[in-house]
């Protein structure tokens, strides 16, 4: 009986401290399911800045808490390509805000975050953005 009781204890010390994982399959396991979902695509948006650019921007979530985006502008005729990588977290428990730590030390806020299979929206910089995921 102890040696049960002391594996139980053991299983649930290593289930308590995974941390930000997805688990194989083909839906969101242990309660996982917006890291999931996060996780699972390439997501793509393209939307108008302030000054009226357009912006086509491709953003990828790993588990490990990385990620890697790449914005494409067409300002006035002009096309720009910016790659950047990032850490990414959840800013709160209820996991509708995402926070993104650029190694020059940029941090950027994504408020109001919606997932749902392929599509990924947010309000990034006063503008809301519908990614789709791919």
């Amino acid at each position: 009986m102890k040696k049960i009781i002391h594996t139980l204890c053991i299983l649930t010390l290593l289930a308590a401290f995974q941390g930000c994982t997805v688990r194989g399959g083909d839906y969101p396991p242990y309660g996982e399911n917006s890291t999931w979902a996060l996780c699972n695509h390439l997501w793509e948006g393209t939307y108008v800045e302030a000054d009226g650019s357009l912006v086509d921007h491709q953003i990828i979530f790993y588990t490990d808490g990385r990620g890697e985006e790449s914005l494409r502008y067409n300002r006035y005729g002009a096309i720009y390509e910016e790659h950047y990588e990032f850490y990414w977290q959840w800013s709160n428990s209820l996991q509708n805000s995402l926070t993104l730590s650029y190694p020059g030390g940029g941090i950027l806020y994504m408020d109001q975050v919606y997932l749902d299979y392929d599509l990924f929206s947010c309000l990034l910089n006063g503008i809301y953005i519908n990614f789709r995921g791919q």
